[in-house]
């Protein structure tokens, strides 16, 4: 292993490039044209054919939350990253205990085809083929992907939120890149479990992966100490991956035992008490931190409002106000209720608090503070805090807010 320091092209995930193939897309969204599309078997075999045919000399296999995967690529920089971000073990490693051809589901990443970007993903045979971009995300977010198709067949929630443990409570956040997951968890007062990918089910919460790959465009060591000693510490390790410095989505990757009070390895962990929903909202019409409940709470995780930021996605170079229905809608192929359905449960079963947090900006169009946002929500955790009921408009259908009065959160 050693520290890396890549240029990627391009610079984000590329979804015009992601397609389904196999009988079992009947089982996807298709209401989610864009973030469910549908390809045509025949555009499969052929790219298949090319990457089997293909010599790859890098070769990983891991396990997360009951799913084996394979991997396959050409590049050694990309199969570094694969070992950072998951729990992996060599082709025929003694100490691993299924084969290789064993795996329930194959990657293949070849970065000798010259073509446009293009992430296939066949349901039925079970095999990914990536080729046209070097996007560290794109392997990360296949995986994802899967597990957002595969785990509700196992009554598991897959949920793109970061995790963590504060004062011996469990909680949630979920949100889109760039809204603060990484950096809102990644708390020197928090023992993070994971900062992206997380699955629930009613035995508790386990990390879909083993790695940290957080944004780090204007990283400050005083203001992000977490993330900034967890990238020293990979540095020393010789495990750090830095992707594309000085652009709009420059990111690090790093083990997550990297983190300084991390307790990944803790296994299982016990539900949330508290849930927070993160939205950058463009418009400054959502207050700091809300609390919200009921039908309000599956409204805003089935619209997902937030806004996309630039370099996230190849071609996106300013602030967009988008719906992400579950906060993650492009690694959620299967309809929206199946995911909302099992949030709400969960959610009942636990009498968890969830709440609404605008990382974005305020009436005057300035951004919140990055201290004032988390002194916000370490207020909600320390404290049952009064609400003010309100009318919301911005997201697709109006819904009710309990506010937090300033003084109570500063």
């Amino acid at each position: 292993m050693k520290n890396l320091n890549l240029k990627t092209f391009p610079t984000g995930r590329s979804p015009k490039g992601k397609f389904y193939f196999g009988d079992n897309a009947v089982k996807l969204d298709h209401i989610r044209t864009k973030d469910c599309q549908v390809g045509k078997e025949s555009d499969f075999n052929i790219l298949h054919d090319e990457l089997i045919s293909s010599h790859y000399e890098f070769k990983s296999k891991f396990e997360t939350c009951g799913v084996r995967f394979a991997v396959s690529t050409t590049s050694e920089d990309h199969d570094q990253f694969v070992s950072n971000m998951f729990r992996v073990t060599r082709p025929f490693a003694e100490e691993y205990d299924w084969e290789w051809s064993d795996a329930d589901w194959k990657i293949y990443h070849n970065m000798n085809i010259d073509s446009e970007p293009k992430v296939y993903i066949h349901l039925d045979r079970k095999t990914v083929l990536i080729v046209g971009t070097s996007f560290l995300g794109e392997i990360k977010k296949g995986v994802f992907s899967i597990a957002g198709y595969e785990l509700p067949q196992k009554d598991v929630l897959p949920m793109h939120c970061s995790a963590f443990e504060y004062n011996g409570q469990t909680a949630l956040m979920f949100g889109l890149s760039g809204t603060g997951k990484t950096t809102l968890s990644a708390d020197p007062e928090y023992a993070l479990i994971g900062d992206d990918e997380i699955a629930w089910s009613k035995i508790g919460l386990n990390g879909i992966e083993r790695g940290c790959y957080a944004k780090i465009d204007g990283l400050d060591a005083e203001t992000q100490p977490t993330i900034f000693d967890a990238m020293e510490n990979a540095k020393k390790r010789n495990r750090l991956i830095e992707e594309n410095l000085g652009e709009p989505n420059a990111r690090s990757s790093y083990p997550i035992d990297c983190v300084e009070g991390q307790i990944c390895d803790k296994g299982l962990f016990k539900s949330p008490k508290n849930i927070f929903f993160l939205s950058l909202d463009a418009t400054g019409s959502m207050p700091c931190i809300s609390k919200i409940e009921g039908d309000t709470v599956r409204k805003l995780f089935e619209t997902g409002y937030t806004s996309k930021m630039p370099g996230t996605e190849d071609g996106v170079t300013e602030i967009q106000k988008v719906y992400s229905p579950c906060y993650g809608s492009p690694f959620m192929p299967l309809p929206v209720k199946t995911y909302s359905d099992m949030l709400m449960k969960l959610i009942d079963e636990n009498k968890c608090n969830v709440y609404l947090v605008n990382t974005g900006m305020n009436k005057e169009g300035k951004r919140f503070p990055l201290d004032h946002t988390r002194n916000s929500i370490k207020k909600v955790l320390d404290y049952d805090v009064e609400t003010t009921e309100i009318q919301w408009t911005n997201p697709v259908q109006p819904c009710k807010l309990g506010t937090i009065s300033l003084h109570e959160v500063q």
